[in-house]
């Protein structure tokens, strides 16, 4: 018999990677064919913001070699995206109208940038910061261009750096009350936000945009209304998240709710279909992070491969890609707990936060010192009975070694 055709939709991040993962087994059950909407393929989209800052070029954020792929025996396919797939003939089709027959199935179609109603103007210099369109856009702006970056969290704020690092005139507009609200906390975003405006960065917080204003020929934004008062603007950078792509996979009949649910071999409602990363959806997760799209992966080719394996939801820590800045974050910062234990030194500008519940560890937010935070991430993850060296937590592992020596 012939070897299995495998063919993956979307030749993003998760898309590439396992392509890349299947031809490289030394055995090479399968055909592979990997088709991506865009000209480029396998790049690391999480290091766009570096292409921003100009402090990496095309080729430093290759994610995987394209071309040893192909001699691998894979087919690629770019700038030539699917629309629509027949599940019961097993077939896709492509926009230039090639059709393709598969034995198995991989959703990895992503996500895009989701645009509020306000934002949904259809002007040429409103981007999200997704991909490399976005990034040649903002790249290609006048020296000391006044660009709105609506949304304070880690794209929005990498974006914002590269923007100054470039000359511009960044504001950031942040609907809560400090930045990067999910994973900090209000002491250590001031400390983060003093850090980026003495880069260049402005902030508007406690602030909601609540229309565009476009020029006369209705081709360009050039104001942004908040409720705070009206910012002019030579572009607009939306991040305020992403939205999974699922219209594909819900034509095609697959189950999908936020996104395409998945079960813990990654496979869908569909025998035979499968999907990962930011288009999917296990039990009640979305994945916008690269640490547990790998692990479904890591999955999702033993799976393929008749292997038993299972993949399960765990602590993810959040870190900031910004030269100079050292942030580290991870677990339940905003739960109710039974205790908070905080280490500051103003002086250096170090700052610890511990969110202890019971004799559990569930939650950790470093700034300036972040050398114990994959430590607090393992006692997170194991859930360690800390009870015995809750007094030396904070001082980090290397402190509480010693005492209990």
């Amino acid at each position: 018999m012939g070897k299995e055709h495998i063919v993956i939709i979307g030749a993003g991040m998760a898309g590439s990677k396992l392509a890349h993962e299947l031809v490289s087994l030394s055995s090479a059950p399968f055909n592979v064919t990997l088709i991506g909407e865009e000209a480029q393929v396998g790049y690391n989209r999480i290091m766009l913001s570096s292409v921003l800052s100009k402090e990496m070029n095309e080729q430093d954020i290759a994610l995987v070699d394209v071309s040893a792929m192909s001699q691998n025996g894979a087919n690629i396919i770019a700038s030539d995206p699917v629309v629509s797939v027949n599940t019961d003939d097993k077939r896709v089709f492509l926009a230039s109208g090639t059709e393709l027959c598969y034995d198995r199935l991989v959703f990895a179609t992503g996500a895009r940038s989701f645009l509020p109603d306000w934002a949904q103007v259809g002007a040429d210099n409103v981007v999200g910061f997704r991909d490399w369109n976005d990034v040649k856009a903002l790249l290609a702006l006048p020296l000391g261009a006044k660009v709105a970056i609506v949304g304070g969290g880690l794209l929005g704020l990498e974006a914002a750096v590269g923007l100054a690092k470039n000359g511009h005139q960044p504001v950031v507009i942040q609907r809560s009350e400090y930045i990067m609200n999910r994973q900090l906390d209000r002491v250590s975003a001031q400390y983060l936000q003093n850090n980026l405006e003495s880069r260049g960065v402005a902030f508007l917080t406690d602030t909601s945009p609540v229309q565009i204003l476009m020029d006369q020929a209705g081709l360009s934004a050039r104001s942004v209304v908040t409720d705070k008062g009206c910012i002019d603007v030579d572009m607009v950078v939306v991040a305020t998240g992403i939205t999974p792509e699922v219209q594909l996979a819900r034509s095609a009949g697959v189950s999908v709710d936020r996104a395409i649910l998945v079960n813990e071999k990654m496979q869908t409602s569909i025998e035979g279909v499968y999907a990962l990363g930011e288009c999917s959806q296990f039990e009640q997760h979305t994945f916008g992070l690269v640490a547990p799209i790998w692990d479904q992966l890591t999955v999702l080719v033993q799976t393929l491969l008749s292997e038993d394996a299972k993949f399960g939801i765990k602590p993810v820590p959040t870190k900031l890609k910004v030269s100079g800045i050292d942030l580290y974050s991870v677990g339940q910062i905003n739960a109710d707990p039974d205790q908070e234990i905080t280490l500051l030194d103003s002086e250096l500008n170090h700052y610890r936060k511990l969110v202890v519940n019971g004799d559990r560890l569930v939650g950790a937010i470093l700034y300036g010192n972040v050398a114990d935070g994959s430590w607090y991430a393992q006692l997170i993850q194991n859930q360690t009975n800390i009870s015995e060296m809750l007094e030396c937590l904070a001082f980090g592992e290397a402190y509480c070694q010693s005492v209990n020596a």
